[in-house]
């Protein structure tokens, strides 16, 4: 896999900076990324921008879908196991001596990300899985939310709609 460092994809576009890109394979027959180079100062957004460009690989660079869905593209990460990463890079606060402020990256929002995650555990039995106390709290938050939602709703939670 091919990766380079940018900071800025085009001098003359509006939009400056992009967690990362997926620009499907090169000449050499190899899948291509761009990752943010700021990335490589937080861990947890460096690993939550690589597992949602190697979703685009897995979506759209194996040809399962033939149209960019970004919010499926953040949602493919849960199953592959680490949407953990996407989910807590979702809303972070900041705070220093002299500012306060929130980042965030990806296409879903807080809540989204705290119902993906409820529905994966239930899905696979981890309803009180170690990996639940690495949410942020305010994720975290979400995520019970969504578990006693689910839990109260079962009858309707995965039963398909029909429309016809």
């Amino acid at each position: 896999m091919g990766y380079k460092i940018f900071t800025q994809i085009d001098k003359d576009s509006e939009d400056k900076f992009s967690a990362g890109l997926y620009f499907d394979k090169n000449e050499q027959g190899k899948y291509e990324i761009f990752i943010e180079k700021k990335n490589l100062l937080n861990p947890e957004n460096l690993v939550a921008t690589l597992a949602h460009e190697f979703s685009h690989i897995k979506i759209l660079g194996e040809k399962r879908l033939d149209f960019n869905d970004e919010a499926l593209t953040d949602l493919t990460t849960v199953v592959l196991g680490v949407g953990i990463f996407n989910s807590n890079s979702a809303f972070k606060e900041h705070k220093t001596y002299n500012s306060y402020g929130y980042s965030s990256i990806g296409y879903l929002k807080q809540r989204e990300w705290g119902y993906a995650l409820a529905l994966y555990a239930y899905y696979r039995k981890e309803e009180n899985s170690d990996w639940i106390k690495f949410l942020t709290p305010n994720l975290k938050s979400d995520f019970k939310k969504s578990m006693n939602f689910i839990s109260a709703n079962l009858d309707i939670i995965f039963q398909e709609k029909y429309e016809g």
